[in-house]
């Protein structure tokens, strides 16, 4: 029987030695075991009240993990990640994916503007457009000037008339045009900043045509 004060021994050592024997076989297999596993596992090494024991004490000095099992506890060695240092670094994680959402919606309502300025492009007359229109509205003066010139049999005043008539007209086109050519060199210039500096003038055509 141990008397008053003496240290309790497992049946080959110190207590101490006994204690660090558990904790090695359990960081050593990195599975839950009980009390009784551990004792028939080391060949009883250590008994089963040591076992239990000892076991309960690593756990109370947060170097093991334990839980219940049935009717029985169970234990394991600490799972690696589980320091502060690691859980400072999941702190850090998680901070830097809400920032990286935050960035995903401003880009989300960057991409929607982007689309509602692309449609308003497509929408607008382009430059060769507006080199059509004025092409065509050379051709309707010139028609109408050689028209003039073949009712020159007719009375001055009418002539003069018609020309003045023709020349209003052809103003107010050219009004149109330049307003025209203005509207889509802004937007043009708009669409320009949205864009990637290193698209080629072919892979812009073929973005904006869809």
């Amino acid at each position: 029987m141990r008397q008053k004060g003496q240290s309790e021994k497992t049946p080959n050592g110190t207590v101490n030695d006994g204690l660090t024997l558990v904790l090695d076989y359990l960081r050593k297999q990195n599975r839950p075991y009980s009390a009784t596993d551990i004792s028939a596992n080391l060949q009883n090494k250590v008994t089963k009240t040591y076992a239990a024991k000892a076991l309960r004490e690593l756990h109370q000095n947060r170097k093991i993990e334990g839980r219940a099992s049935g009717r029985q506890a169970v234990y394991h060695a600490l799972q690696k990640g589980t320091d502060e240092s690691t859980l400072e670094g999941g702190v850090v994680l998680e901070d830097h994916i809400c920032k990286l959402q935050e960035q995903l919606t401003d880009l989300k309502g960057y991409a929607k503007r982007a689309r509602a300025e692309l449609t308003t492009l497509r929408a607008t007359p382009l430059a060769f457009d507006l080199q059509e229109s004025i092409n065509q509205l050379q051709v309707e003066k010139e028609t109408t000037f050689a028209i003039l010139t073949q009712a020159q049999g007719t009375s001055a005043g009418q002539v003069d008339e018609d020309r003045t008539v023709t020349k209003r007209a052809w103003e107010c086109w050219q009004k149109r045009v330049k307003l025209r050519r203005q509207i889509c060199r802004d937007l043009w210039g708009r669409y320009l900043e949205m864009v990637d500096k290193d698209v080629t003038r072919e892979e812009l055509w073929v973005l904006i045509s869809g």
